[in-house]
């Protein structure tokens, strides 16, 4: 009992003793205070005087004290934090938000038409890619389909037959490029000159087909 005791009152006087000294840390230390004596104003001579403040008194001040610099350094890094945090939270958001129609439409890159018989698979997006390619129409050889050659034909001496100059213009009156007519460059600039030497003169009209010709298709469309 008394060796316990004993041990009990060592261990009160160590706890009273960091007590005390926590206490004594914590008090503010007294500043010595020196009682500043009056001195006599002497004479500055001009080359001992005080040099104007430098433009980079400031900077040093702020060097010197860099409190403030420190505080808007933090805010400047809490700000980027906060940000980098939102967007993060966005970007979960969106990966944990179901799809809804209107996202699936947007991924539909095929135009499907009624009656397409379609498997699961092909609406994932690897199938969907490979609808984003554009599919271009090969070009024709040249000296394969060129009818003017096949037919040893001049298009300059058949500006006057309207039935031909109008297979290679379209609806609108513009001229068809030489991918669609499939004629060589030469014969496709002869062309060109024969279909505006005909509209010029008055024979095929500039911005529709010509009269006769919707008549015969007219008709063949009654029959």
């Amino acid at each position: 009992m008394g060796q316990q005791q004993s041990a009990t009152a060592a261990f009160h006087e160590v706890l009273e003793q960091g007590q005390k000294t926590a206490q004594n840390a914590s008090r503010p230390a007294p500043q010595r205070t020196a009682t500043a004596e009056p001195t006599r104003a002497q004479p500055t001579h001009p080359s001992t005087a005080a040099a104007p403040p430098s433009p980079e008194a400031p900077a040093a001040a702020t060097r010197a004290n860099p409190t403030a610099y420190d505080i808007a350094e933090r805010t400047i890094q809490e700000s980027g934090a906060a940000r980098r945090r939102a967007q993060a939270e966005e970007a979960l958001r969106n990966s944990l938000r179901t799809l809804d129609r209107k996202d699936y439409e947007t991924m539909m890159t095929r135009r499907w038409r009624p009656g397409d018989v379609y498997a699961p698979h092909d609406l994932t997006g690897v199938e969907m890619a490979k609808w984003k390619k554009l599919r271009r129409k090969p070009r024709p050889r040249s000296g394969d389909v060129d009818v003017m050659d096949q037919l040893n034909m001049n298009p300059l001496d058949h500006y006057k037959n309207v039935s031909i100059m109008s297979e290679y213009v379209t609806d609108m009156g513009r001229i068809r490029h030489s991918n669609d007519t499939g004629l060589r460059p030469v014969n496709q600039r002869k062309m060109a000159k024969a279909i505006r030497r005909s509209i010029g003169v008055g024979l095929m009209p500039s911005v529709y087909r010509h009269p006769e010709l919707l008549r015969e298709e007219w008709e063949k469309r009654r029959v």
